[in-house]
């Protein structure tokens, strides 16, 4: 059977997975005879030049907690990006199960806050990290993913970039810690609970949590905080000055560890079983897979970056309350978004949406700040959240409340003000890079009649940038 060689070089061998605009092959290096993954981009690929940008700032950090990137070139008008193929169990596996013990919890995080310390040295940050993006095998640990999974997910670098790795840092130890993940639920792990108006400390969700660990989570979540932890290798620098066990050698590797091997084990015989094992796999596919439909729709951060501030789980029951009418909400514009489709959006089929037009950029081609759709309760009611699926990966967006008729500041004007289309209206909660699947938590409870779902980046799409919502619920 023949296969495609790329640059004269790289055999496509078998075909792993296939997302938008890209597929994911088993390949062999015909000159170093030996087995490559690689990220095959369609042509016109709306981040082509990104992504090879980033892969070639990549593949000059050498660190062995990376999986690096070997190459990337064009051929025939196509992006590729190769990269090791490696076999190995992700971190999200362990943590569906049972979080990790201390010492456990200390090694990975100290592992991954030293990657990407090295990687933020040479001026590449992940961005969007999250358990699915740490991979345990055989060599320990490596991190997937960085600086080209952004790119591919049209999340910029911004002058922000240490403190958001720092942030995703530290809401990995939180999740080794709890098994929970702090601000939404992130792949397949549920939202933390939240305490005060801020998520809940992991010693408060987990008994036994060290609390020099609780106090490095806590640091690099908040960077309000005296003394905050807002780089990665300032982390890297905390978790070597905490509390070590008792025993004088190195902490346990994972992969030592019964459950580990076990772990590992039971998923590679599983996946070559299949033909097909890597953690490229999880590298490039993060970014397309949907979650698995739940009762609590989750927010996969491999493309979400929130705010800090931003809270959820307050672990009270709650319900949906009904929805009256969605409308397109576009003062800054020219009112209309596609106003026929909005009613698609609360209709319970995941199989319709509303989205908005297609622009020529990621921030809305530069014409306005942003384009929501607003959601009417038609009463005031009291709202403690929303659950948000949501067209692509990668959106910018912000919740937003209408402010009470008894506000003294006053409710929304009838007619918003283009130049100040968001007045009247109380912001709750923003998300950067966000999921396909979003669910926020709001503490304490606010008084509305219309929650306001707004946009201020679009995910790619066929056409150019567009986003949207496939299914929105309030809750009580």
């Amino acid at each position: 059977m023949s296969m495609e060689r790329l640059a004269g070089r790289y055999d496509l061998d078998t075909e792993v997975a296939r997302g938008r605009g890209r597929t994911l092959w088993r390949g062999r290096d015909i000159v170093l005879d030996r087995p490559v993954g690689v990220l095959l981009l369609d042509a016109g690929h709306p981040h082509n030049d990104a992504v090879r940008r980033a892969a070639q700032l990549a593949s000059a950090v050498e660190h062995p907690g990376l999986l690096r990137v070997i190459d990337t070139a064009e051929d025939d008008g196509r992006v590729f990006v190769v990269t090791r193929w490696l076999a190995g169990s992700p971190l999200s596996e362990q943590l569906a199960l049972a979080p990790l013990d201390a010492d456990e919890a200390r090694y990975v995080i100290a592992a991954v806050a030293d990657a990407l310390a090295a990687a933020a040295a040479e001026g590449v940050h992940h961005l969007v990290l999250d358990p699915r993006d740490v991979l345990l095998t055989d060599h320990g640990v490596v991190v997937v993913g960085i600086g080209v999974r952004a790119a591919l997910e049209g999340v910029p670098v911004e002058d922000d970039a240490e403190q958001v790795d720092a942030w995703r840092i530290g809401a990995l130890l939180y999740a080794a810690l709890t098994a929970k993940w702090p601000g939404y639920s992130c792949a397949g792990l549920p939202g933390a609970p939240v305490v005060g108006g801020r998520v809940a400390r992991p010693r408060q969700v987990r008994a036994g949590v060290p609390s020099d660990l609780d106090e490095v989570a806590w640091r690099a979540l908040h960077p309000d905080v005296p003394e905050p932890l807002d780089s990665p290798a300032a982390i890297a620098a905390a978790l070597q000055t905490v509390a070590q066990p008792e025993s004088t050698g190195p902490p346990p590797e994972p992969t030592s560890g019964a459950v580990w091997r076990w772990l590992g084990l039971l998923l590679v015989l599983t996946l070559f079983s299949l033909g097909a094992v890597l953690v490229a796999w999880q590298f490039w596919e993060n970014s397309a897979r949907p979650e698995e439909p739940s009762g609590t729709p989750v927010a996969s951060s491999a493309a979400a970056t929130a705010s800090p501030t931003t809270t959820s789980g307050s672990g009270a029951e709650s319900g949906p309350i009904p929805i009256r009418r969605a409308t397109a909400f576009d003062p800054a514009g020219d009112n209309t978004e596609n106003d026929a489709e909005t009613a698609l959006a609360i209709d319970g089929d995941l199989a319709t949406e509303w989205t908005t037009v297609s622009y020529a950029s990621r921030n809305l081609g530069g014409l306005k700040p942003g384009v929501g759709l607003e959601l009417s309760l038609g009463k005031e009611q009291s709202v403690s959240g929303v659950e948000l699926r949501l067209v692509g990966r990668g959106s910018d967006m912000q919740v937003w409340a209408a402010r009470p008729t008894t506000d003294p500041k006053g409710p929304p004007p009838a007619t918003p003000d283009p130049a100040d289309p968001l007045a009247g209206y109380r912001k709750l909660a923003s998300v950067r890079g966000a999921s396909d699947l979003v669910s926020l938590r709001f503490a304490p409870p606010v008084t509305t009649d219309r929650v306001l779902i707004w946009f201020t980046a679009l995910p790619p799409s066929s056409d150019g940038y567009r986003g949207g919502v496939v299914e929105a619920s309030v809750l009580s």
